[in-house]
């Protein structure tokens, strides 16, 4: 196995383990509250990462497509440039989003658009795309007292399957954080009002 296979095989493994892990963490320390807040947060952890490897690159919104076709622009790519500085391969591509309502009809037409985009990237560049991820970050509804009937928290387990209603491509692996939720409805007050108020800045 050459360098940069081995260098891919690790990117992807810590994208799937450590990167998950910590992404968890950066939630439950108020980290991430919005889509902007996910994005820095995998930013920030995929750069230390690959701050050893210099011919791996990590980019933000992306172009991708021929001059006259509609340009796909996947959140992050992770590039490699070749030694020669001209060939360059978008192997890992992420799509993010962040909810408070991920059973939502507008949180579903959320994620049939972000995965019929890598979809489609997938289908035109096969060949250089090793791997594609889907990251969705929950927190539940603040100042909302949950029911049976209407919880305001949804287990990983359901939300995954509403992003696989989408038949997901073999390359491409949904990821959900979703550190706060508890059977029962139960949250924890303290966590709720810090978000509430970190959320929206209100006088």
């Amino acid at each position: 196995m050459g360098k940069r296979n081995e260098q891919q095989k690790e990117i992807k493994n810590f994208i799937e383990k450590s990167l998950v892990r910590r992404l968890k963490n950066d939630q439950r320390e108020l980290k991430i509250l919005s889509e902007g807040d996910l994005q820095s947060c995998v930013y920030y952890h995929l750069r230390k990462k690959l701050k050893k490897m210099p011919n791996w690159h990590l980019l933000n919104k992306l172009y991708m497509g021929e001059k006259e076709e509609e340009k796909k622009v996947p959140d992050i790519a992770i590039a490699y440039l070749n030694y020669d500085g001209e060939t360059v391969y978008p192997k890992f591509l992420i799509e993010l989003k962040e909810t408070i309502g991920p059973l939502s009809g507008n949180s579903k037409k959320g994620y049939k658009k972000d995965i019929q985009k890598l979809k489609e990237l997938i289908k035109k560049h096969t060949r250089k795309i090793a791997k594609t991820y889907f990251i969705l970050a929950v927190l539940p509804i603040p100042g909302r007292k949950g029911t049976s009937k209407s919880p305001i928290m949804h287990s990983t387990k359901d939300i995954e399957e509403a992003i696989q209603e989408n038949e997901l491509d073999s390359k491409i692996q949904a990821i959900v954080i979703n550190t706060q939720y508890y059977r029962r409805n139960l949250v924890n007050p303290s966590f709720m009002k810090k978000v509430k108020l970190l959320r929206k800045f209100r006088e």
